[in-house]
């Protein structure tokens, strides 16, 4: 195993051989959980939505509306690359290996970004292995996600860019930067910046001043392209991805899906403290990825980047706990032991929580049955959105990308309000305003809004004639609201 990160040409082609088996494995075995325990593939969230408009757009891809939610559809070059391949091959097949494909090619290109930066073989190929069981990366390739397509396009911008070995005319590799940009900045706008502002940074620190156009000009040409498209479509340039500062909102063990690892964490900061220390001359790039780490606290798209960035440190700070001089080798032996259960931990605690995240079979089941209810829009957690929408083909009050629209605050404001009301005549007028004819309720509600006991709007449900239960089982209910139905509360609190 040692002789494998040892600096060589076949030492390198084993580490890297072994980084990305490990790294295959660690995502398959997400996937091979959920299918065992007859879960649907992707735990709750955007992967739905990405596979139901790619879904739509296999057939007709001029697309401007949502046909669910009757929205505006954004365009994003992820939905039409899912609906190229939805063309050709069958959804199953996609779903399971694209994500799995997004990611060695992301690993790669890593490698190969970090080789251009002259970071040597050996700790590459680490960073890989360090990446494998990082929580970010294994919750963005184990589903059908935007910020998948997104890095591995940011991450072929800065190989393209920083590459030595231009043709001799840099038109093609302008003209190239310029087509991936342009496709990135439609994808995430957020990250089409952070890729700039990074590439400017490794340009600079690879010595490259004098190819600076070459990336200058793709940028100019692609903030007018979104300038253009901004004016004469309905396009609305968004900074995705940020959300308010909360540590269950950043770290992977207080069940952040796309969070950091505490012990990663760690040692990425004593990677930073030691090659603060040693390299003089490359602070201020430092304190740029100390600055992007801090990004990433309000971020989710600079947590994706910065999880990949602060491997190199953790590979720093590794190395240096293995070849420190200890005065006693059990406490080197302990520290060791120490730093590789904590990858152990990280790794497992992960594949944990995404295979035991919603839905369920049980969970799945009830949406197929509210799927054949009469139409009628669905109120519930917006965390559901996505999945009501894909399983039961019906609209929803809110979801996941309810931001993106005017009345957003007011939409919150009405549904934390429905969901803590247990007067009928306090209940009516938002039903009636939104058109909500169903409501589903999981189990996950019931402990985190009602802390299991029947109050608010479950409680209104149960005690009045105007709600009928249509469906209960394993914990989730579907409840319907009878519209203009004269009835009262049999019971108030």
């Amino acid at each position: 195993m040692k002789n494998l990160f040892k600096d060589g040409g076949k030492n390198t082609k084993k580490g890297l051989v072994f980084a990305i088996t490990l790294l295959l494995l660690v995502l398959s075995t997400v996937m091979i959980l959920r299918f065992s325990q007859a879960k649907p593939l992707f735990p709750a969230g955007e992967a739905y939505y990405n596979l139901r408009i790619a879904e739509t757009l296999k057939h007709n891809f001029f697309l401007t509306t949502d046909p669910v939610q009757g929205t505006l559809y954004e365009l994003n070059p992820y939905h039409y690359l899912l609906a190229t391949l939805l063309l050709v091959l069958p959804s199953p097949l996609i779903s399971v290996f694209l994500p799995l494909v997004l990611g060695v090619i992301s690993a790669l290109l890593f490698f190969r970004l970090l080789r251009l930066i002259r970071v040597k073989p050996s700790q590459a190929t680490a960073s890989l292995l360090v990446l494998a069981v990082t929580p970010a990366f294994i919750a963005v390739f184990t589903g059908l996600y935007v910020a998948g397509f997104a890095i591995l396009i940011s991450l072929l911008i800065l190989v393209i860019a920083l590459h030595k070995k231009h043709p001799s005319f840099p038109l093609l590799t302008c003209i190239s930067l310029t087509l991936l940009f342009t496709i990135l900045a439609l994808t995430s706008l957020t990250s089409f910046l952070l890729t700039f502002l990074l590439l400017l940074a490794l340009h600079t620190l690879c010595g490259c001043k004098r190819k600076s156009l070459v990336i200058w000009v793709p940028f100019l040409i692609t903030g007018l392209v979104i300038v253009l498209l901004s004016f004469f479509t309905h396009y609305t340039p968004i900074l995705d991805g940020f959300n308010h500062f909360a540590f269950q909102n950043i770290l992977s063990l207080l069940q952040a899906r796309f969070g950091f690892d505490i012990f990663l964490v760690v040692l990425f900061l004593i990677g930073f403290i030691i090659v603060w220390l040693r390299e003089e001359e490359k602070k201020p790039y430092h304190l740029g990825v100390l600055g992007l780490f801090i990004l990433a606290l309000f971020n989710i798209n600079a947590r994706i980047l910065a999880s990949f960035i602060i491997t190199v440190y953790c590979v720093v700070a590794i190395t240096y706990l293995y070849n420190r001089k200890w005065h006693l080798t059990m406490i080197r032996t302990g520290t060791l032991l120490l730093v590789l259960c904590s990858l152990v931990f990280s790794v497992t605690n992960q594949i944990t929580l995404l295979v035991n995240a919603q839905p369920d079979k049980e969970m799945a089941k009830a949406l197929i049955f509210l799927k054949h209810l009469d139409k009628g829009k669905v109120f519930t957690i917006k965390e559901n959105g996505f999945l009501v929408e894909f399983y039961a083909d019906k609209s929803v009050l809110l979801d996941t990308n309810s931001f993106r629209r005017r009345n957003y605050s007011e939409l919150l404001r009405d549904a934390a309000s429905l969901f803590m009301t247990a007067r009928l005549r306090e209940a009516e007028p938002i039903l009636k305003k939104y058109d909500l004819h169903y409501i589903l309720i999981t189990p996950e509600m019931k402990e985190e809004l009602w802390e299991n006991r029947e109050q608010g709007l479950w409680f209104l449900m149960k005690h009045s004639e105007s709600f009928i239960k249509k469906y209960e089982e394993a914990g989730v209910e579907i409840w319907q609201y009878i519209h203009n139905r004269n009835t009262s509360l049999s019971k108030e609190v």
